[in-house]
């Protein structure tokens, strides 16, 4: 983590989760935002400068439906600062420069550099960077930014990053027991995933893809309700409860009610309670509910997942 000292008058660069829902040119979920907001207003109080880095999305070249411009707008309405956009080909140094105090760069994916893991690309994003502060918990792919620069200038974590390592250790170091995780998805590199975490855990439920056929509707596309009263059950019974993932195809209006159930199940109960994944956090306002109803709502996904199959974060590792 950082301290405001560090951070006095300093250049800021600061990586963020800037990877979004977007719908019609407009941020249409911002909880990665604001959970971002805490360490971003100690910049803008205390450092000379700072400037946003970050990606959305997986484009394949120069895409403007994965612009940072919705961002920029919807952080703009936010912190109600005016941000300098620095559009792609930018000039290295470019983000000190202007008279705004807060610059925001251009998807760093639009530069094939950033997958590549480009040592030329870390130094062109970090000249006139005095330190880096990483608030990006749920990037954990090798990359540029998350490889490269953290050897080049001096890094920190950012709060909410702390916040994510502080629970899910706690989770796997000394957790209240009985200790439950719900999983959900459909990918099979997910499902191995949660196989490795699977023992760390008093008991595992499955939904989605998932799931024992006994377990889904007949369509296959949500919970049945014999499984979600198995579900509630176990959470009930729980002293920490982790889920990943809703556990039906919610988005359809039609296959929300495990999900729905589960949540309040969830909400009602006396556990540690952690939730988290895109889709869940998706899921959670479109259901009905509050990010306050749950203890801890982790800004990552499959991120999260990977921290509790290995207890750590790549980070961690490089700047340890």
């Amino acid at each position: 983590m950082f301290t405001v000292a560090e951070l006095k008058g300093k250049n800021v660069l600061l990586r963020a989760d800037l990877d979004v829902p977007i719908k019609d040119g407009r941020v249409e979920n911002n909880f990665r935002l604001v959970a971002l907001l805490p360490t971003l207003k100690l910049c803008l109080e205390n450092a000379h400068r700072t400037c946003l880095i970050g990606h959305l999305g997986r484009p394949e070249s120069l895409d403007p439906a994965f612009s940072l411009a919705p961002i920029q707008e919807e952080l703009k309405r936010l912190i109600n600062q005016e941000i300098l956009f620095i559009t792609s080909g930018f000039s290295p140094g470019e983000c000190w420069k202007g008279e705004f105090p807060l610059a925001l760069m251009e998807n760093l994916r639009f530069d094939p550099r950033e997958e590549s893991i480009n040592r030329e690309l870390a130094h062109e994003l970090s000249q006139g960077a005095e330190i880096y502060v990483y608030e990006a918990f749920a990037s954990y792919r090798p990359c540029t930014s998350l490889q490269i620069i953290p050897e080049i200038i001096p890094t920190r974590t950012g709060l909410q990053f702390d916040r994510e390592v502080s629970i899910l250790q706690g989770i796997l170091r000394e957790p209240a027991h009985p200790t439950l995780l719900i999983a959900s998805g459909a990918k099979p590199d997910k499902l191995e995933i949660i196989k490795q975490i699977t023992p760390k855990f008093d008991r595992t439920l499955l939904g989605g893809k998932f799931a024992s056929p006994d377990h889904l509707t007949p369509d296959g596309l949500d919970i049945n309700e014999e499984a979600t009263s198995l579900f509630k059950k176990a959470i009930s019974e729980a002293k920490t409860v982790v889920l990943n993932g809703p556990l039906g195809a919610y988005e359809d209006g039609t296959h929300a009610t495990a999900t729905k159930a589960v949540f309040q199940a969830i909400k009602d109960s006396s556990a540690l309670t952690i939730v988290g994944g895109g889709d869940t956090v998706s899921a959670i306002p479109l259901l009905g509910f509050k990010y306050s109803d749950f203890g801890f709502v982790s800004t990552g996904g499959g991120a999260m997942l990977d921290f509790l199959a290995l207890g750590t974060h790549p980070l961690l590792e490089i700047i340890k």
